[in-house]
């Protein structure tokens, strides 16, 4: 019994290293509340709605990593005493989804985020936010999809009850997220700056800790690492109708670091409320692998009034010569802002 427990609990130690690390979004600022909580509420509008759906590595594995999240959030003019410009306070919910079909290994996320967006100039606009996210996060995986040694029945199937002791497939966690975030707008450029901490109090994921009993072998301190972002981004108009759009984000969570960048060219067309937007962006890993570039992502965008459309792939380097294709992966975002009450963002779209 000993040696099938174990077993288990190397199976489901693999099942928590695919949910060791956050799920990874190119577009990063297509959904800016899982990126930093300070950015929540973070734009010139009445309320800004997001989704985005990822499709990783779908040409190479039967059951690929599928990801689905959406959120909203609005902000509320706040004045104190006789300020002549309003701060903002900032009000937002995401969720997330992450699945792997085969095992059907299941991770949910439900956040609330608020933030406080400080004026700090009238001539040069300028903000200083900071955010908070509460959120809780489920995990769960179906038994129905694993299959042990002793419930083969010698012949064709492994249709008998197993002997092992399962631990619960179905748990939740309390998980704390912390940003801040400097916005500033200049004559025909504007800068923005931030960093965030996940995962703050490092959240259990461990099925075998909710166990009743444990066996003393198998290790039930697997805890979610925290994850620190720093994001930078400078919108500059180059032109009436072009505006370039560098952007860098690194991100750190384990042993793992991540950066990626690259920048977008937007052109509008002369009715305004109309645009496209091009993207080449590039993603660096340095892990167990050593440093190495990792992906090449083009990007198209497509802005018509208050919507946004944005579709990027993800070209996966190492085995671009190994496969015909790769282990590549989609990514299809849109989002909906209300009308905006001022003439300028002060947070990115993509």
């Amino acid at each position: 019994m000993i040696q099938r427990y174990s077993k288990l609990a190397i199976f489901i130690f693999l099942a928590t290293l695919a949910y060791g690390q956050d799920e990874h979004f190119s577009q990063f600022y297509a959904v800016p509340m899982h990126m930093n909580p300070a950015l929540t509420g973070a734009y010139e509008g009445t309320y800004r709605m997001a989704a985005i759906y990822r499709d990783q590595w779908n040409n190479q594995l039967e059951s690929p990593y599928r990801t689905f999240a959406a959120g909203g959030d609005t902000n509320i003019d706040f004045k104190i005493g006789n300020q002549k410009a309003p701060d903002k306070i900032g009000i937002g919910l995401f969720f997330v989804n992450d699945k792997v079909s085969e095992f059907a290994t299941v991770n949910n996320k439900i956040s609330a985020n608020f933030s406080y967006q400080k004026r700090l100039g009238d001539q040069r606009p300028s903000y200083l936010g900071a955010g908070v996210q509460f959120g809780i996060t489920q995990r769960n995986i179906n038994y129905d999809n694993i299959f042990f040694q002793d419930q083969f029945n010698q012949i064709d199937d492994f249709n008998l009850p197993t002997g092992e002791v399962l631990p619960p497939n179905n748990f939740g966690a309390f998980d704390l997220s912390l940003g801040i975030n400097y916005s500033v707008q200049y004559d025909k450029a504007s800068l923005h700056i931030g960093s965030a901490l996940h995962h703050v109090n490092k959240p259990s994921y461990s099925f075998f800790s909710k166990q009743e009993f444990s066996n003393p072998s198998i290790d039930i301190s697997q805890k979610l690492e925290s994850r620190f972002v720093a994001h930078v981004s400078y919108n500059k108009q180059l032109r009436y109708l072009v505006q370039l759009q560098p952007r860098l984000v690194y991100q750190k969570q384990g042993e793992d670091n991540q950066i990626d960048f690259g920048t977008n060219l937007e052109y509008k067309f002369k009715d305004s409320s109309t645009a496209i937007i091009f993207g080449m962006w590039m993603t660096t890993l340095d892990d167990l692998d050593g440093l190495h570039l990792e992906n090449i992502t083009p990007l198209l965008g497509i802005q018509k009034d208050q919507f946004i459309f944005g579709l990027s792939y993800d070209i996966h380097l190492r085995d671009l010569l190994s496969s015909p294709f790769g282990f590549n992966t989609f990514e299809f975002s849109i989002r909906f802002s209300g009308e905006y009450e001022e003439g300028g963002a002060y947070c990115p779209t993509f």
